[in-house]
């Protein structure tokens, strides 16, 4: 080796050395890069389980500087930026919304694991992730029969390990991070509650742009559309096509607001408009 070798192998970061030596994350980061329709689900537990050992390795290295969370001295867009290089993906020149998703919700889900490595399982082989139920569901629902309100949220105590879908990541970050508590409703989810109206506008058609592009085999329909995404589709799909969605429908045709504004009466549907 020359001088000048020397030189470059020194100024190399602990990222730069690890990826140097192990080729696996840029081979997963490349099948993502390239592969939206899978990332979630399969390649992110083994695009986490190579940035945990990235993440492992720059302490190693870096011992001595480490404070109270393992992760915590470590820039989270430093790591993002290595991994963007690694690719050569430029955001300003070619969204994937997609592939940023899974980088963000991988670095996430590897700096958990290596402060609480008790708390989370990645299965890389099977491609599923787990965490221990208390901390992905801090409170539980509880339907209470017969009463006003009809449900409270309870403690979640439950050590056990459960399988988990991407988006729960997010939520666990965010209330790591301090940016929402356990419990409390995000920005997103307040937004809906206050404007309901403009968020069945956009669901149908951002819902419709989905099937335009499905039909058209578009590839972005893929940065759209996701695991999650399913999953609340599914949802919504059970409640139109339940009981309780038709008497919703009925409430709205039958009732309507008193005049005092904060009661409802049944509509008299014989009454003439003059």
């Amino acid at each position: 080796m020359t001088k000048e070798e020397k030189k470059e192998v020194l100024k190399a970061t602990p990222f730069e050395t690890f990826t140097e030596k192990n080729g696996n994350l840029k081979r997963y980061l490349n099948l993502a890069l390239k592969n939206t329709r899978e990332i979630m689900k399969v390649l992110l537990p083994k695009i986490a389980v190579e940035i945990q050992k990235m993440i492992e390795f720059h302490i190693e290295k870096t011992k001595g500087n480490v404070q109270t969370d393992k992760t915590k001295i470590i820039n989270e867009k430093a790591i993002r930026e290595h991994i963007y290089n690694l690719v050569g993906y430029v955001a300003k020149e070619e969204k994937n919304g997609a592939f940023e998703t899974v980088v963000y919700r991988a670095i996430n889900l590897a700096k958990m694991k290596v402060d609480t490595p008790d708390q989370i399982e990645i299965d890389e082989k099977n491609s599923k992730i787990f965490m221990v139920s208390k901390v992905a569901t801090p409170f539980i629902k509880q339907k209470l029969e017969g009463q006003k309100g009809g449900e409270k949220k309870i403690p979640n105590n439950s050590n056990e390990l459960v399988e988990i879908n991407t988006g729960v990541i997010d939520t666990v970050a965010k209330i790591r991070s301090g940016k929402i508590s356990k419990g409390s409703k995000t920005k997103d989810v307040k937004m809906i509650a206050n404007n309901f109206k403009a968020i069945s506008k956009a669901f149908f058609i951002n819902f419709d742009k989905a099937i335009t592009l499905a039909n058209k085999k578009d590839v972005k329909f893929f940065d759209m559309v996701d695991e999650e995404v399913w999953q609340s589709l599914s949802n919504a799909f059970t409640l139109f096509n339940s009981n309780a969605y038709q008497d919703m429908r009925n409430f709205s045709e039958d009732y309507e607001v008193a005049i005092d504004g904060s009661t409802v009466i049944k509509k008299d549907k014989n009454k003439k408009i003059a």
